[in-house]
């Protein structure tokens, strides 16, 4: 039995819960396929798949296996990879997984410079909010917000995401300068949408965390979206600081400080990146993961990062 290959067979059939979808995969016939697997479940001695003439799915013991099996084969795939990069230039396809704001501002210009210096290397990113499985193989590199991952993957610190509420001055002119969380009763809010919720407000009124009184008045996944609207004087953003630098630079947005602190979260947040350590082996996903650290990686006037 060719059991690298009817190991493939059993991970494609565990994605698809389909012979004939597996089939379609390899170029085989659906017999084949179902054929390797249970010599496969004879090689282990146990059941891996409950088959009917209508469905397919995964026996208890081959969810274990299949956990199993995944793991050693991302790292057999990535030995291979190392292997041929090591005996050539960096080339091949890097997945990068990106939240959609983060990746179009800040992401996709870094991209475009390592698409110059290293054009056999072929980029394939997604932005999108939700998390992926970096344990696979569908993506080499992901870019996140929120807290400090679990300690599986490595996670290097881009920017420390802070939030800033943020106005245009005929807006405040119009409608007056909050002071405190209090104050912001009433005013129209810009509000961004994550995966899986409208991210609320929340400020500290000196004794309790609570969610201001604000209206909403425009709500979007879309940062540049969000600054546009402020800077026609329709409401205030709570975003990013790194989202709305070149705004408020620019004076079409003025930072509103209030005397007690407001954000999204009570607890601190970053724009982490993401990897696998045993990943990080193989050229081009370690001199893209350098890339974009030296690149992104928000730093004080000494030098050091934040």
């Amino acid at each position: 039995m060719d059991k690298l290959r009817a190991l493939k067979y059993f991970i494609k059939v565990a994605d698809t819960l389909s012979f004939t979808e597996a089939g379609r995969a390899f170029d085989v016939p659906a017999s084949s396929i179902s054929r390797r697997i249970a010599e496969l479940e004879n090689s282990v001695g146990a059941v891996l798949l409950h088959r009917t003439t209508r469905s397919v799915s995964l026996t208890e013991m081959g969810e274990t296996y299949l956990a199993q099996v995944r793991s050693g084969m991302a790292q057999l795939a990535a030995a291979e990879e190392l292997l041929k990069d090591q005996a050539s230039r960096p080339s091949g396809t890097l997945r990068i997984s990106c939240t959609p704001s983060y990746g179009r501002m800040k992401l996709l210009p870094v991209l475009q410079d390592f698409s110059d210096i290293y054009p056999d290397v072929l980029l394939d990113v997604d932005l999108s909010d939700e998390l992926q499985d970096l344990g696979g193989d569908k993506y080499d590199i992901a870019l996140r917000a929120g807290s400090e991952p679990e300690n599986r993957v490595v996670a290097r610190r881009l920017d420390p995401n802070i939030f800033i509420l943020a106005a245009s001055t005929t807006y405040l002119a119009t409608r007056g300068t909050p002071r405190t969380v209090e104050d912001l009763k009433g005013h129209s809010a810009l509000m961004y949408r994550g995966s899986k919720s409208v991210l609320k407000w929340l400020g500290f009124d000196g004794k309790n965390w609570i969610t201001p009184r604000i209206v909403p008045t425009f709500i979007s996944n879309d940062v540049a979206s969000l600054t546009a609207m402020a800077c026609k004087h329709r409401g205030m953003v709570l975003l990013p600081e790194w989202s709305l630098r070149e705004y408020l630079q620019r004076g079409e947005l003025v930072t509103v400080d209030l005397s007690q602190p407001v954000g999204i979260s009570r607890t601190e947040v970053g724009i982490y990146m993401l990897y696998l350590q045993s990943r990080y082996l193989i050229p081009k996903i370690r001199l893209a993961v350098e890339f974009i650290y030296q690149r992104l990686a928000q730093r004080n006037d000494d030098g050091s990062l934040k």
